[in-house]
């Protein structure tokens, strides 16, 4: 018989004692692979290869039991006995029984299969799949912690996307902050209701997950307050939470339909989530490592939160140290390059940051070292490119034109801010009388280039799934379709009830039906047909993004190319085009958000319904919070995030990028982005973007030993793209730290990246983020009122980067607004 074929699943597993940060450090560090040594990986998390072999490795661990050993799958146990039966079950639920399946029988199997390959490759091993189905899990205290974390989280989200570095609260903080609360509520005494025992380890998944659910932020909300910043619209308050719920709750629809795919196969392992549940089960371990994880995270916490108390309001210059600003001439090509302190100033270039907020913003503990090479190819490459297209004025929107470097808004032809409140109409259809008189807006000519690569980014990786998972795609729509490489967690999950079919299509109906009553009670300006288009665009690029994301932890930000789509389909229309935006790209953020949660509760062995209850409940508390907290901003530091470069400690800057293009692809789309008009380029990169990864993908297949499969366009082409606004002085230093935790750390010191890798991480960032909300709020003005420190050299004046480098009068001033 051949097991390699037919082994889908196995029904008993070793538990390992120590399956916790050890495994899931040596899941993340090699490619994604379900072999032992090979000349070429079978699965590789960069390139989405799939093969469905299983190879298995025997040791003998006594002299009177051995250790079966599935590599990348799990761990079975194989008694002395020869006969020893193995039960195989396949997703539909059919279960075989392989009598007389012997361990010589497996090392045979073993043995033809190895013989194909010559060069050692690293094993790799899943967490335990041992589980309790009597734990607690969705318990009156389990909500109550869920709900004040992600209260928590939901605040530290929504404000970060007022300040110069876009981030959220990272779940492992939440994870490790609602397993210290749980055990403090498990202390006090009570009915069982109450206290049912101690505080489990699913009960802390749960309450993670609802927190994490309400801390991504509802993506919703850069729409409603680029209407409000710089349209006066504003829409109240029931119709606003129409808008931000159904745009989230349609995502979860479609995440729930997709999971056969994007969820229950092994192979889409979700690297981001990984640290997460290796987390789980170090911190729910009994001995000493885990106290002494424990302690460890206490003191790098609390460390953290008073080192960052410098950089954020005593000594802001700490955020960037350039020495070439400091000790060359004062000159904006030195800034172009250098500067990095604020969105806009530069590339940060060598800028050393001493903020973690910046410098973790890339998650440099956890993004694996492939995916970091390929980013850092792609900063490298946009230093060379950004510098060309400026300096040789490309488009007519460069040097020579006196337009800024760095730009996200509309510019005149002579790079002053476009009036864009002068060009739409209440109703949101273009001024042609205004226009007649202002002329066309221009890009700067570096934000055109960074709007190609975006599109060349989305468009290959549809193509690079496409090409590297077509057969598992092409699985679903075969009659009692069987999907290869089924996780043997899912398998674990299924003695629990799943989320009914009929719910996801339940609230994505409803969900529809309250975005079309919101979009007619807005006057939106866009049509019901196109806002089931955008929904519709939405599970097609679900699909797409999410197995990039699952495979790589790459996450594509699409807001600009379904912006240009938004405009080419239905032209006219600056509200319109926003509406188009959320409904076609925030959905499939949320629904990769909800994906990976339903990944992580299978990996915790947890039923479906309990994870989606802990998302909608997640979702109704981040939703209020986000709302509440953008008011307080957008009311209390309007100016300030209209202006070019924010103060330094608020900026609109992602705000303005929305609503820039969604006035130029809402209101002028058949005149710049056509055929042999001026921004052509950028919807025809779509075109190239498609072709890219097909090269690759053939000359692997003649000279494999190239490796040529582990070459991600999209990856390269979106890091180009993302990595163009904000403030880029902590790129330097997140590289560095990035090269020493997963290069250094884990190949030379791999018993401490083990135990407190991910640790450390959570800590820094949650010490990090935690005392910058306490900060914004009572001191620098987010409640309304700030509180100054003394200005001296670590602590410029006002106007002055915190960098020191230089910025002439007018550069930056295309980032802001006129009316």
């Amino acid at each position: 018989m051949s097991f390699r074929r037919n082994l889908n699943t196995i029904n008993r597993y070793e538990s390992r004692p120590n399956s916790g940060i050890a495994d899931a450090a040596e899941f993340q560090t090699q490619p994604l692979t379900f072999h032992v040594r090979s000349r070429e990986p079978v699965h590789n998390r960069l390139s989405g290869n799939v093969d469905s072999h299983v190879f298995v490795e025997e040791s003998r661990r006594t002299s009177t039991s051995r250790s079966l050993k599935i590599t990348g799958e799990n761990t079975v146990d194989a008694n002395s006995s020869d006969s020893q039966t193995i039960n195989e079950k396949t997703l539909a639920g059919q279960v075989e029984t392989l009598n007389d399946c012997t361990a010589n029988e497996l090392t045979n199997e073993k043995s033809d299969v190895l013989s194909q390959y010559d060069e050692p490759e690293s094993d790799v091993t899943l967490f335990s799949l041992d589980d309790d189905p009597n734990l607690p899990v969705m318990t009156f205290r389990s909500i109550l912690v869920g709900v004040l974390e992600g209260i928590l989280g939901a605040a530290v989200t929504q404000l970060f996307m007022f300040k110069p570095v876009h981030l959220r609260i990272q779940p492992l903080f939440l994870q490790i902050t609602s397993m210290l609360f749980g055990r403090g509520l498990a202390l006090i005494p009570g009915p069982k209701w109450w206290n049912p025992g101690p505080f489990s380890i699913k009960e802390t998944a749960f309450a993670s997950i609802m927190s994490s659910s309400a801390s991504v932020g509802a993506f919703a909300i850069e729409m409603l307050a680029a209407q409000d910043l710089y349209f006066d619209r504003v829409p109240n308050f029931a119709i606003s939470m129409a808008i931000l719920l159904s745009s989230q709750m349609i995502g979860y629809g479609w995440a729930g339909l997709t999971q056969p795919i994007l969820v229950y196969p092994a192979q889409v392992a979700y690297p981001d989530v990984l640290p997460s549940v290796s987390l789980f089960h170090s911190l729910f371990g009994e001995g000493q490592e885990t106290k002494d994880q424990l302690k460890f995270f206490k003191k790098a916490f609390f460390s953290m939160g008073l080192y960052e108390i410098f950089p954020t309001y005593i000594s802001p210059a700490l955020q960037a140290v350039s020495l070439f600003c400091l000790t060359l001439p004062h000159n904006q090509a030195i800034t172009n390059l250098f500067g990095g302190a604020q969105p806009f100033e530069g590339l940060g270039f060598l800028n050393v940051s001493g903020d973690w907020s910046l410098i973790g913003a890339q998650g440099p503990f956890f993004t694996p070292l492939i995916a970091q090479i390929h980013h850092i190819i792609g900063v490298l490459f946009s230093l060379f490119i950004f510098s060309v297209v400026y300096t040789n004025s490309w488009f007519d929107a460069g040097s020579a034109q006196n337009f800024p470097f760095l730009s996200t808004s509309l510019l005149t032809s002579e790079g002053a801010p476009y009036p864009s409140k002068k060009i739409i109409n209440a109703d949101g259809t273009p001024n042609e009388e205004a226009i007649a008189k202002i002329g066309l807006p221009y890009f700067t000519s570096t934000y055109v280039i960074a709007s190609v690569f975006g599109s060349l980014a989305a468009a290959s990786a549809v193509s690079h799934v496409l090409l590297h998972n077509h057969d598992i795609i092409l699985s679903l729509f075969k009659k009692n379709a069987n999907i290869k490489g089924t996780d043997p967690h899912r398998i674990v999950c299924q003695k629990y009830p799943d989320f009914p079919l009929w719910g996801f299509m339940l609230i994505s109906v409803l969900s529809i039906g309250l975005a079309l009553g919101a979009s007619a009670l807005e006057n939106s300006g866009l049509s019901v047909g196109g806002i089931l288009v955008a929904i519709a665009l939405s599970g097609v690029l679900t699909l797409a993004v999410g197995f990039l994301t699952a495979i790589t932890g790459f996450h594509l930000n699409l807001n600009s190319v379904v912006q240009m789509l938004g405009g080419l389909l239905f032209p006219g229309n600056a509200y319109g085009n926003m509406v188009f935006t959320t409904y076609g790209a925030s959905t499939v953020s949320q629904s990769i958000n909800m994906l990976k949660d339903l990944k992580l509760g299978q990996y915790m062995h947890m039923s479906q319904t309990s994870v989606v209850t802990s998302q909608i409940l997640g979702t109704f508390v981040g939703t209020l919070v986000n709302y509440g907290m953008m008011k307080v901003l957008i009311n209390n530091q309007r100016d300030v995030l209209l202006l070019p470069n924010g103060n330094g400690v608020f900026s609109g800057f992602t705000i303005a990028s929305f609503e820039a293009h969604a006035v130029s692809w809402g209101a002028f789309s058949t005149r710049l982005f056509l055929a042999n008009q001026r921004y052509v380029a950028i919807p025809a990169a779509l075109g190239i973007g498609i072709i890219l990864p097909i090269p690759f993908f053939i000359a692997h297949k003649y000279w494999p030993r190239l490796r040529l499969n582990a070459v991600n366009i999209p990856l390269v082409t979106g890091s180009i793209s993302s990595g163009y606004a904000g403030a880029t002085a902590g790129r330097f230093v997140n590289i560095i730290i990035g090269l020493m935790s997963q290069f250094y750390a884990r190949r030379y010191r791999p018993e401490w990246f083990k135990k407190y890798n991910y640790v450390c991480s959570a800590a820094l960032d949650g010490g990090a983020q935690i005392v910058i909300l306490i900060l914004s709020i009572f001191f620098q003005g987010a409640a309304g009122y700030t509180v100054k420190f003394p200005t001296y050299f670590l602590n410029p004046p006002s106007g002055i980067p915190k960098d020191y480098c230089y910025m002439s009068s007018g550069m930056g001033k295309g980032n802001s607004h006129e009316d």
